[in-house]
């Protein structure tokens, strides 16, 4: 599918929708520099029209209020899930995360599901909870007002629910934000994750994921038949507005996807269009760029380091690079950090089908693996070659062993990188 403008993307982060898990698929697909850092409202008031306008993804729990505020209309990505099933989990995420500002509400006043349910100023976080970021009302003078005279995204968020007084009635906001639904680029469910991040990887001129590992997913999450009967109904009270919104999404993105399919792009592209190029000199790859590749985690920037991703959560990752042909290249790979001195040892490189002879070198405290890429290994003809890295195995690792970075939450890793660089020999 061919790309209809240049307007910037914007995905409308909905809570509890396998949101962080498409978030890093669209991340992957544009430089650091053309996101916008800010994930909450109150963070875009640092920014000038014409540092709003040099972004071209904008992603985060702002709702429809950032389509009103932007300077340009962008284009619109939404993820949806069935919403009995969302608001259990956002209940649940709220009892497991000590960080969370009803956290300590809930435990301390021994609330389980129903109680959450009942209590009314509780239960509106999980309320129509798809409906209301999608039927935002407010306008750029509003926003502008309410940014100017909050001192943190609390206060706007307060001064925000007070300025917009008296809602809609329910038919009226329904009707606004399947009004948005209908017209938003990209429309996906949560159940059906796989498939929408093909569709939307589609939609921005990218390879599909080969594999997904899940990010913020509770495994023990409590299943709706497990629910007694004036739990359920509770749960059909809050989610009204919002089961009927979802009806109409999956919708959407079936005729979508079917209409994706019968384009006959289900296979994928052969590679990375924009796979980076070697010109006269060196070639230096690193993670601040698009990802060119598969098998990587979400990028993470270590303070006077750079910017490093973990291999996995499969034992095979991999780049892709537009060498010259017949050119011979030293290439040097910066490592960050490894799950295990084993792992480390296993990594094995190929060029392509070729494996590529490796040694572990440090040079000025930094760890490289060193390897001869022959010219005649570099072939004419072909658009890109592909450069694997090979381990015997990954694992899970909550705490890194080289650098000190610290991962919150267990993940399939291997190696961590800093950067490729290919050096004409």
């Amino acid at each position: 599918m061919e790309r209809e403008d240049n307007r910037p993307w914007y995905f409308l982060h909905i809570p509890k929708t396998a949101g962080t898990t498409f978030r890093v698929l669209l991340e992957n697909q544009f430089h650091m520099d053309d996101i916008c850092p800010a994930y909450e409202f109150f963070q875009l008031g640092q920014y000038s029209d014409e540092q709003l306008r040099r972004f071209r993804l904008f992603r985060g729990h702002m709702g429809y209020n950032l389509v009103n505020y932007l300077p340009e209309k962008p284009r619109v990505l939404v993820m949806l899930r069935d919403p009995m099933e969302r608001a259990v989990s956002h209940f649940e995420y709220i009892s497991r995360d000590p960080g969370h500002p009803k956290h300590r509400i809930i435990h301390e006043g021994k609330m389980g599901l129903k109680e959450y349910l009942l209590d009314p100023v509780l239960s509106a976080e999980v309320t129509n909870a798809q409906v209301r970021p999608l039927a935002h009302l407010s306008e750029r003078q509003t926003l502008d007002e309410l940014l100017a005279g909050s001192d943190g995204q609390e206060s706007f968020a307060r001064a925000w629910r007070h300025r917009e007084g008296v809602l809609p009635s329910d038919d009226e906001l329904l009707d606004v934000a399947l009004q948005r639904l209908r017209a938003a680029d990209f429309v996906g469910v949560a159940e059906q994750l796989e498939q929408g991040m093909g569709l939307a990887a589609r939609l921005l001129g990218a390879a599909p994921p080969e594999r997904l590992q899940s990010l913020n997913i509770n495994p023990g999450r409590t299943r709706l038949d497990e629910l007694p009967d004036d739990v359920l109904s509770l749960l059909e009270k809050v989610t009204r507005l919002d089961r009927k919104l979802y009806e109409i999404g999956q919708g959407l993105f079936e005729s979508r996807y079917r209409e994706m399919q019968r384009a006959g792009w289900g296979d994928g592209p052969p590679g990375c269009a924009a796979a980076p190029k070697a010109g006269e000199g060196r070639l230096l790859v690193d993670f601040a760029q698009p990802l060119c590749g598969q098998g990587w985690h979400q990028r993470e920037l270590v303070p006077g380091k750079g910017v490093l991703r973990w291999t996995g959560p499969g034992t095979e990752s991999y780049i892709d690079v537009a060498l010259t042909p017949g050119q011979g290249y030293r290439l040097k790979i910066a490592i960050a950090d490894w799950v295990s001195e084993a792992v480390l040892h296993s990594l094995r490189l190929y060029l392509d089908d070729q494996r590529l002879p490796v040694e572990l070198a440090a040079e000025a405290g930094q760890l490289y693996a060193v390897a001869a890429v022959q010219g005649a290994q570099v072939h004419g003809g072909k658009d890109f070659h592909r450069l694997y890295l090979r381990l015997d195995k990954t694992r899970p690792q909550s705490a890194s062993q080289g650098e000190g970075i610290d991962h919150s939450h267990a993940r399939l890793l291997g190696i961590a990188v800093y950067r490729f660089l290919f050096t004409p020999a």
